[in-house]
């Protein structure tokens, strides 16, 4: 068993329940980990038996700049079962970071994560 990271994708999409979110938008941040059987790739070295990493990304892609959503909660949701969907694996956790939030606080960013599980062969 492996995990494949992809680590910080940026993004900038429109997600809130604000008004002014929806209109003005802003940055987003997500990590991917993907777990699956590497050897089921690794003892060829192909690609094609691997998880294409370039697919996921277009993937997260698509899902935080091509729609609008209220919650970061609903759009990481999405985001794990479109790549649950597409991809053969094991389980995805998926980490979304929004880094303007509209709260009167001193923060970093709000973080959600959700893990799905996958059929893997």
């Amino acid at each position: 068993m492996g995990i494949l990271t992809i680590k910080n994708l940026v993004f900038y999409g429109y997600h809130g329940v604000q008004d002014f979110e929806k209109e003005l938008g802003g940055r987003f941040e997500v990590d991917i980990k993907i777990r699956y059987p590497f050897v089921r790739c690794a003892n060829e070295d192909t690609l094609h038996k691997a998880v294409d990493y370039q697919k996921v990304y277009a993937v997260v892609k698509d899902m935080v700049i091509g729609r609008k959503y209220h919650l970061i909660e609903t759009l990481a949701d999405h985001i794990a079962e479109a790549l649950v969907e597409q991809f053969d694996v094991d389980e995805i956790t998926v980490t979304l970071r929004k880094k303007k939030v509209p709260i009167d606080a001193v923060l970093d960013y709000v973080e959600v994560e959700v893990t799905r599980s996958g059929t893997s062969s």
